[in-house]
């Protein structure tokens, strides 16, 4: 009796749960419509969509989970189909609230971006929405800013993102599992303000701790826009309170902008990411088109690891700013070359970041590897600072093998694979022995100088003096090497008086005054790496020897370079595998080997030695394809009556520059010149198909034809 009694409540209450729809669904015109379910309603205004399109509404029910952010999924969501929908105009979409803390969240990657702009009034929420998909109800935090905090002279300060998910609590795990036992401090975005209000509630609350806890010291690992918020924090002084270590790492930051800030290119995308910041920042979306008031700012104070190296050199920051790439359909930058919301370019905010993670925007957030090589970075860069090392080793009180050990550690952390180190290790041996003995030899930058000292230190071409042009701009630098063999005539009093100056309308750094004094002695041979920008600058003549320039009359030394290139240089790690598949840092610095065989060609050319010009041809391009090669390759094979070689390294030409119409006419024209009409003809034929009136091209025709 129970039993059967039992079975009939059960079926009464099923019945009765069926009775409630779970979904509904229109076909709407562009007249608009609306659709209404169990309370929650969605109103389309007129004009929103361009075709008939059926749009369906479903309720459906998802786990209840509290976020470290102070989220917390309710238990309910709502899905507007198809998911591919996109709105000419926003759609107003409400349902019931049960609180004023009540939110809408849009559902991606593993989380959800909180609506901007959603309001709670009578027990209902609304909030304007631009496409279909998964919309979730939330319970949004007590409150923004420092949400988790703790007394502590050190700690680690977590910057969250729009995004809502459990990034969070994975850089706690990991941290704590690479041995960081410090306090946690937790700073949380608020959709409804803009990056500057929520930089300014950063600084307000720090300000507000220091005054409960003193003096406290903070690493910081930044999300998304959170890290524009540490960065505007850290480069104004209104806002700066000098409680940031010097520790700074971001993790896919847009801080040049994304095109995906503007609605017109968010319904243009193809992205499954592209409407991310318009849903996670509502009317403050702006501060995030390319060029706007925020990113201007952060241009102007674009070099955040030296921004306060004057006024207080142990209060600079070690910057990194982790990225991921993964293409995706699409024609813009964050779709062809981007993480499918940020390009890649946009979060580099320094020339040398780490490589790329082959991850799309949310994944990059979600990855236990990214909070990982993060947390390492962490832990290297709150121990040390680059200008106190260079200060403490300049001045003696600390061995030069101190800016190896940590260089070392750092470009491991950059790379993530071990032949890229090699390779880079490889090219800095072949520049050192492109060198002259006892030579002092002039760099660049990062990637031509630690490597170079690295190498030294194990005992590889000691002879070498090398001098990075930049760092000469530093006296501590300028008189380490003079008391280490730099033959300049110059006294440490006379370094100490030396400025920048504007000189005959030009500007010379105090790096330019002392290479100009180390040019004027001849006790040691001076030679430029070809990596350094514009050495001609200083008047003196330049001949290309391998990996440097020497100070002679010649262009090239060609005995020497063909030596150097094809007997002495080791390339058994970049031929190791596709140079595509090497960091892009490692792509660059293999173009000076491409330059230097391409203009080995050029000599042997203009000496009449066309087969070993070629081959030197052929050798540059196993670093890639450059337009100028098959050119120059082309003309050496026409040179020597073999055309069908011509013709095909013509082809490649035409193939790699697809589209140049002034490349093509050029090519058309050394057809003709070198006997060959009818495919001068036909080329041309090919671009008067896209431009039928232009009637340089018909003149060509006709003079190619004979007529």
């Amino acid at each position: 009796m129970h039993k059967k009694f039992l079975v009939f409540v059960v079926f009464v209450l099923l019945v009765a749960a069926g009775c409630a729809p779970t979904y509904v669904e229109n076909v709407v015109t562009s007249q608009g419509a609306v659709l209404e379910l169990n309370g929650a309603r969605l109103e389309i205004p007129a004009n929103s969509v361009a075709d008939t399109v059926t749009i369906r509404i479903e309720k459906r029910g998802v786990s209840s989970r509290k976020f470290a952010q102070g989220f917390t999924l309710k238990g309910d969501s709502y899905v507007i189909l198809p998911e591919t929908l996109v709105f000419s105009e926003p759609a107003l979409f409400s349902c019931p609230a049960t609180s004023k803390q009540t939110g809408i969240g849009a559902r991606i990657g593993k989380g959800f971006l909180p609506l901007p702009g959603a309001e709670v009034s009578d027990e209902t929420i609304q909030v304007p929405i631009w496409h279909g998909g998964e919309y979730y109800l939330t319970e949004e935090p007590e409150e923004y800013g420092i949400i988790y905090h703790e007394k502590t002279g050190e700690g680690l300060l977590i910057v969250s993102d729009t995004y809502v998910s459990n990034y969070v609590g994975i850089l706690q795990e990991v941290m704590k599992q690479k041995g960081y036992e410090l306090p946690v401090w937790i700073f949380v975005y608020e959709p409804d303000l803009s990056v500057e209000d929520n930089t300014r509630m950063l600084s307000e609350e720090l300000k507000t701790l220091h005054d409960e806890y003193g003096d406290f010291r903070l690493d910081v690992v930044s999300f998304g826009v959170g890290g524009l918020v540490t960065h505007r924090y850290l480069t104004d002084s209104a806002y700066y309170t000098r409680d940031i270590s010097s520790a700074v790492v971001a993790i896919g930051t847009p801080f040049l902008g994304s095109n995906f800030a503007l609605i017109g290119n968010a319904k243009q995308g193809s992205s499954p990411f592209r409407f991310a910041f318009i849903d996670g920042l509502g009317e403050h979306v702006e501060d995030l088109v390319p060029g706007s008031e925020l990113i201007s700012k952060v241009l102007d104070t674009k070099h955040l690891p030296g921004y306060h190296y004057y006024d207080d050199p142990s209060d600079n920051k070690n910057f990194v700013s982790l990225h991921g790439q993964k293409a995706t359909a699409g024609m813009f930058p964050e779709e062809i070359a981007g993480d499918g919301l940020v390009p890649t370019r946009s979060a580099m905010l320094t020339a040398i970041e780490p490589a790329s993670f082959d991850l799309d925007h949310f994944a990059l957030f979600e990855s236990k590897d990214v909070h990982s090589v993060a947390a390492d970075f962490v832990l290297l860069y709150r121990s040390f600072n680059w200008p106190l090392v260079f200060s403490r080793v300049w001045n003696g009180q600390e061995a030069f093998s101190t800016i190896n050990e940590t260089w070392e550690r750092e470009t491991r952390l950059h790379f993530r694979d071990d032949i890229d180190f090699d390779a880079l290790l490889e090219f800095n041996r072949n520049l050192l022995n492109s060198a002259p003995v006892n030579a002092v030899l002039i760099t660049n930058g990062d990637y031509d100088t630690y490597p170079a000292w690295l190498l030294q230190a194990e005992g590889v071409r000691t002879d070498v003096l090398i001098v990075n042009r930049s760092l000469l701009n530093l006296k501590d630098y300028a008189r380490f090497l003079k008391r280490h063999g730099l033959p300049i005539l110059i006294t440490e009093q006379e370094i100490e008086g030396l400025r920048h100056i504007k000189e005959d309308g030009k500007f010379w750094k105090i790096s330019d005054q002392l290479i100009e004094k180390l040019l004027n002695q001849t006790s040691r041979p001076v030679v430029f790496s070809t990596t350094v920008y514009d050495p001609g600058q200083y008047g003196y003549p330049l001949q290309l020897s391998g990996l440097v320039y020497e100070i002679s009359d010649s262009d090239i030394d060609v005995a020497r370079t063909k030596q150097l290139l094809y007997a002495v240089f080791e390339f058994e790690n970049l031929f190791s595998r596709s140079l595509g598949l090497f960091d892009a840092n490692i792509q660059s610095m293999a173009r000076n080997y491409a330059a230097v065989a391409y203009n080995l060609s050029g000599a042997l050319d203009d000496m009449g030695r066309y087969e070993e010009a070629i081959s030197a041809l052929v050798f540059a391009k196993r670093f890639g394809e450059e337009p100028m090669f098959f050119y120059n390759e082309a003309k050496i094979y026409f040179k020597i009556g073999e055309r069908a070689a011509a013709d095909s390294a013509l082809e490649r030409l035409l193939e790699i520059e697809a589209g140049d119409v002034t490349l093509a006419q050029e090519v058309a024209r050394i057809y003709h010149e070198n006997g060959m009409s009818e495919k001068a003809v036909t080329i041309l034929a090919g671009i008067l198909e896209e431009q039928p009136t232009n009637k340089e091209i018909i003149g060509l025709i006709r003079e190619y034809q004979g007529e």
